[in-house]
């Protein structure tokens, strides 16, 4: 498996919390290498098993349960591989870490609950990332469904490092 050396990490980390935040930020570092990694079970391993859940707002995907997320990550895995999320500010706290930048990629298929056509994403994002237990809850993602069906038609080109506000 690829390890953070691998891929983007330079976003800004704001610490908003004590040990427990140290720890999401520890644990979300390690869920984002596996998802990225395309590994299921080291993924899925970061997850816990009291009612998951994925809700992609704008395409109005929301999943839940341990076998839902489970088949999301793998259809995710097949639909695009690699790293999707390149955040350019991370807050983290005792309960949530959420994230603002951008998703960027080429994904063929369904992918995030809406068919792609494999042209070029580039959207502005925020991502939710909730934290029960020591392990992931679940995400909840926004950005602008509109500007993602454009892009599904069209493609992008934006680039990723352009400032989000």
């Amino acid at each position: 498996m690829a390890s953070e050396v691998d891929f983007d990490f330079s976003a800004d980390v704001i610490m908003a919390g004590g040990d427990a935040a140290e720890r999401n930020w520890a644990l979300l570092r390690r869920h984002m290498v596996a998802e990225w990694s395309c590994d299921l079970d080291a993924t899925m391993a970061t997850m816990t098993r009291n009612g998951p859940f994925q809700i992609m707002h704008a395409t109005g995907l929301h999943i839940r349960g341990w076998d839902n997320v489970r088949a999301f990550y793998s259809e995710r895995m097949n639909t695009f591989q690699g790293q999707g999320f390149y955040a350019h500010r991370l807050v983290v706290s005792e309960k949530a870490i959420v994230g603002t930048g951008y998703f960027s990629g080429t994904p063929s298929g369904v992918f995030f609950g809406t068919q792609t056509s494999g042209k070029t994403l580039c959207l502005p994002m925020t991502v939710w990332i909730y934290f029960e237990d020591g392990l992931i809850k679940g995400e909840a993602a926004y950005l602008d469904g509109l500007e993602l069906q454009r892009q599904i038609r069209e493609g992008s080109q934006i680039d990723r490092n352009t400032p989000v506000y």
